[in-house]
């Protein structure tokens, strides 16, 4: 019998089952040599099975020459746009009710990295799980043309590339939506707190200085970029519709206070800037989002560092000021979130961490701001769901594929 290195294990009610493709460049390889060594393995693991969480046309400057994009001109060549392909996985991933993920795997001591595209679907026994794992993996193995996909089909390499490493206590961090409370000037308003979330912003920026930086470590690492289908119900619109509109309520002028005093109370300035955010949520969030976790895991501890270039690569800071061009924040969790946060890793859950709300007040962050923290819609998914590629006059930190 053909191994498809699927994993599948039982859990509560159902059986879920995990699949994994090696994605690499196409080209010739300098030097001839093609393959790539596995990830280490640090002795036997195990893949936890616990599954938490709410939810569920490209024109290209240049030339493309053995998967490497050359730009005409003095200006380098923008990365290529993975968005269209991205949109195109959300179908694939929404009717199998599963997860995906892209996650970048360091070779301490090589300077290299490899990529994977893991998915993990679930059904009613095991065989419909695995048939779903396959079928997803299967799906979005159909990638752009300077990309292949090559099926993992030993079931240890995919328990390795779930699980390469025991990560540090200090050796987690994530990247969020940064949320930003504060307390509102107005005494009419329905709330003391007004809460705003950053939206992440696509510019297509180059992934080069960060896969750089993660593959120089010294000991393993890896960045996780993982996302679950999530459809926007009427009672998210309802209730972005309505939080619009109490701030524009407070972002102009209103009644005085009293009868007798007859000046105005003045407009609150922060949910001036609150309106501008939610009001361009509610045009957003309509039909289709993800559910987004970006995680940054080391063997040893990680610098903030790390974390901050992982937020500046996925949505640089805007030219305007304030929290409206905020970058993502990068949040550590708590000791007794560790094993939850890993978790969530090693399984490709969603489950929330006490660090999501940054520090805020929890009386700030309702249920609402929670929601909007962890979905993003097609083109903020874009963002952070990176597929590696190779740049003009640079060497390639990835396995190359000799061709299709």
């Amino acid at each position: 019998m053909t191994s498809t290195g699927v994993i599948a294990v039982r859990g509560t009610g159902q059986w879920w089952a995990w699949a994994a493709s090696r994605v690499m460049p196409v080209g010739t390889r300098p030097g001839g040599g093609t393959g790539a060594p596995e990830p280490r393995s640090p002795g036997p693991t195990t893949v936890h099975i616990e599954h938490s969480g709410t939810a569920r046309n490209i024109a290209q400057a240049g030339q493309i020459h053995g998967g490497v994009h050359f730009h005409d001109g003095d200006r380098p060549a923008p990365p290529p746009d993975d968005s269209a392909w991205l949109r195109s996985c959300w179908e694939i991933v929404a009717r199998a009710g599963a997860n995906a993920e892209m996650r970048y795997l360091s070779r301490p001591g090589e300077s290299r990295l490899d990529g994977f595209l893991i998915v993990r679907a679930g059904g009613v026994d095991r065989d419909t799980a695995e048939r779903q794992a396959l079928a997803v993996r299967a799906g979005l193995g159909v990638l752009p043309s300077r990309l292949a996909a090559a099926p993992v089909t030993e079931t240890a390499l995919t328990h390795r590339v779930l699980e390469p490493f025991q990560p540090h206590s200090d050796g987690i961090v994530e990247v969020r939506k940064r949320l930003t409370a504060q307390r509102t000037s107005r005494d009419d308003a329905r709330h003391p707190w007004l809460t705003a979330i950053t939206p992440l912003t696509y510019q297509r920026q180059h992934w080069d200085s960060l896969w750089s930086e993660l593959a120089g470590l010294p000991f393993p690492a890896m960045l996780s970029v993982g996302v679950a289908p999530y459809r926007i119900g009427p009672g998210l619109r309802s209730h972005l519709a309505t939080r619009a509109a109490d701030l524009a309520r407070l972002a102009r002028q209103g009644p005085p206070p009293t009868g007798v005093w007859s000046v105005p109370r003045p407009a609150d300035e922060f949910a001036v800037t609150a309106h501008a955010l939610v009001s361009d949520a509610a045009r957003r969030y309509t039909d289709r989002a993800f559910l987004l976790r970006v995680s940054v895991a080391a063997e040893q501890p990680l610098a903030g560092l790390l974390g901050e270039l992982v937020a500046d690569t996925i949505s640089a800071r805007g030219d305007s000021h304030g929290f409206a061009a905020a970058t993502p924040a990068v949040v550590r969790p708590e000791p007794m979130d560790v094993p939850t946060a890993w978790n969530n890793v090693t399984a490709l859950n969603f489950a929330p961490l006490a660090a999501y709300d940054q520090g805020n007040a929890p009386e700030a962050i309702g249920d609402l701001e929670r929601v909007l923290g962890s979905i993003v819609d097609l083109g903020e998914a874009a963002a952070a769901f990176r597929l590696p590629y190779r740049s003009a006059g640079k060497p390639s930190l990835f396995a190359v594929h000799p061709g299709r």
